[in-house]
């Protein structure tokens, strides 16, 4: 019986712990202008250059109505629509010709003031960006 009840009781810490570890992201805490502010590749062996922020300002804007864009030299780079999938960002770009793509991005820390999130794809993209 002692065995049982601890079997019990591990299984009930360890849905404890993935429970708080696994956060979920509501929208509104993601809603606003999000201003880059450093990003880097997590694959330090690719050479690409990185912009310069301080020059190209770029930012991410979550609406309330799941529209997204993205600036930089005060330009919409990209605009579409996004929803949310626990700590997945899932983002459907527009492109100008009408056809639409997806681009996941995962949500690695959000707090009132800070958003760190990432792409998904092969050359992961680190990105830091404060609240306006």
């Amino acid at each position: 019986m002692k065995i049982l009840n601890f079997k019990v009781f591990l299984v009930g810490l360890v849905c404890s712990f993935l429970t708080a570890c696994s956060f979920g992201v509501k929208q509104e805490d993601l809603i606003g202008r999000w201003n880059y502010v450093s990003y880097e590749y997590t694959n330090k062996s690719l050479d690409k250059p990185l912009a310069n922020i301080a020059v190209q300002q770029p930012y991410i804007q979550f609406d309330e109505n799941g529209a997204c864009k993205i600036v930089s030299s005060g330009k919409v780079i990209s605009e579409g629509k996004y929803h949310l999938e626990n700590k997945i960002i899932r983002y459907t770009e527009t492109l100008t010709n009408g056809q639409k793509r997806s681009i996941p991005f995962l949500i690695n820390s959000l707090s009132k003031k800070e958003l760190v999130f990432q792409t998904m794809d092969a050359e992961v993209k680190v990105i830091t960006a404060v609240k306006e």
